[in-house]
């Protein structure tokens, strides 16, 4: 399968997370760190999912998946261990139009979620198509050594740029140009 990669604004929107264990807390915490408003249902919730609660992170409901709990969200993720719920849960979001991924099940996902590498602004995301997950985390662990802060630095440099070039009686070919010698000098850095 050919994923469609896109970079999804979550901030405010509601995100349902499906299950309670380590699986879902990593969901669970970059849902958070892209602002995702979250909630868990599980009837067993571990210890890093039930601090995120006490923090008022996130909201929790403690019990299983009924039919009909995915209406409302924006995006849902089945990491529970009980792989029949986590079908049900993948099932209903899809009737309902709602972007959802089986932390387990790659054919029963509308999405899969990339090893992501941040730099402030600059995000940098590495996918396998799901076919290995560790694959894709060794990569972006290799980039991580490779970009390093003055890719940020150049970036915030080509932001101030834009914004003064972009009302400019500039062509398309000056505006590149310009763009160019920024990113040339801020690889010699």
């Amino acid at each position: 399968m050919a994923y469609y990669p896109i970079m999804l604004d979550i901030e405010d929107k509601r995100c349902l997370v499906v299950g309670g264990g380590k699986v879902a807390y990593r969901k669970i915490k970059s849902l958070l760190e892209c602002g995702g408003k979250v909630t868990v249902i599980a009837d067993k919730i571990c210890d890093e999912v039930d601090e995120l609660s006490k923090e008022n992170k996130i909201d929790v409901i403690h019990r299983s998946y009924i039919s009909g709990d995915a209406a409302g969200y924006f995006l849902v993720v089945a990491a529970c261990d009980d792989a029949r719920i986590n079908e049900l849960v993948a099932n209903e979001a899809k009737e309902r139009g709602i972007l959802v991924n089986v932390a387990d099940n790659l054919k029963l996902s509308s999405y899969i979620v990339p090893s992501v590498l941040r730099r402030k602004d600059l995000t940098i995301a590495v996918a396998t198509g799901g076919k290995s997950p560790l694959l894709s985390r060794k990569i972006r662990e290799e980039l991580d050594k490779t970009i390093g802060e003055r890719y940020e630095k150049l970036l915030d440099e080509l932001s101030k740029a834009r914004e003064e070039i972009k009302h400019q009686n500039l062509t398309i070919e000056e505006k590149i140009e310009i763009y160019e010698n920024i990113i040339e000098k801020g690889e010699k850095i």
